[in-house]
């Protein structure tokens, strides 16, 4: 009788066992998956699977893959090392799932243009190409909460200034008590150009700095800055754009 009742128990632990591993990542999906967590065309288990699109915060997917991470659990959340190849670039990061439904990722490396994050950001009639490198992006509700990383745009192109490429420009952000700061400059380009970008808790933004129009600039370009006001001793203009994400 004892032998027997050992049977059953190791019949019931293989069964749950068996269950565990073989997860299916499409009802694990529809059980735990957070608000800024949206896939489609999930196949393969709740530690190893593909889905063909999807977004994380806004931010568009494709055939995405992931794998899980079992030292993320040290940390109290359910971790996955995730990548997805984009037309055109790519996204690496390591996804987090915490209580609440907060999304923390880390280790984030990507290339993508920027009409892929038009869901998140305002930049109607502003066009480039964009390569990430965020060591941790947290996203609750919607909106980033914590950020450290540098964001960089190059080919970037606004129809408000000219048809032209105006240079390649980078942003590095940071988190502070009340939001998320970035320090904006530019790397190259026809545009001097110095700013900060805020975003706060209430979802306001401000960027605003200070800009002017290189020699080598499209005489187009120095009559649209004109619009923003007189230049200061170096040249330079004030500008500022709100609004709400």
């Amino acid at each position: 009788m004892r032998n027997f009742r050992r049977l059953i128990l190791a019949g019931i632990v293989t069964f749950v066992l068996g269950l565990i591993i073989t997860f299916p990542a499409r009802v694990a999906y529809q059980w735990f998956a957070p608000a800024d967590l949206k896939l489609s065309g999930i196949s393969g288990s709740i530690w190893r699977g593909t889905a063909t699109q999807g977004s994380v915060g806004g931010i568009y997917l494709a055939d995405l893959s992931w794998s899980f991470r079992p030292l993320g659990l040290l940390s109290g959340r359910l971790e996955y090392a995730a990548r997805s190849n984009l037309a055109p670039g790519f996204v690496d990061a390591n996804i987090g799932v915490g209580v609440g439904g907060s999304l923390a990722i880390t280790d984030v490396s990507g290339s993508l243009t920027l009409d892929m994050l038009a869901e998140v950001l305002p930049l109607n009639g502003i066009t480039g190409d964009v390569s990430l490198q965020f060591e941790q992006l947290v996203v609750e509700n919607g909106l980033p909460v914590e950020v450290r990383g540098t964001l960089k745009i190059a080919n970037l192109v606004s129809r408000y200034l000219s048809p032209s490429p105006l240079g390649d420009y980078q942003a590095r952000f940071e988190t502070e008590a009340d939001g998320i700061l970035g320090s904006v400059d530019a790397i190259s380009g026809v545009l001097d150009l110095i700013g900060t970008i805020k975003l706060g808790r209430d979802r306001n933004y401000e960027f605003a700095g200070k800009i002017a129009a290189k020699s080598n600039a499209p005489i187009n370009i120095s009559q649209q800055l004109q619009l923003l006001g007189s230049p200061d001793a170096d040249g330079l203009r004030d500008f500022r754009i709100e609004g709400q994400l």
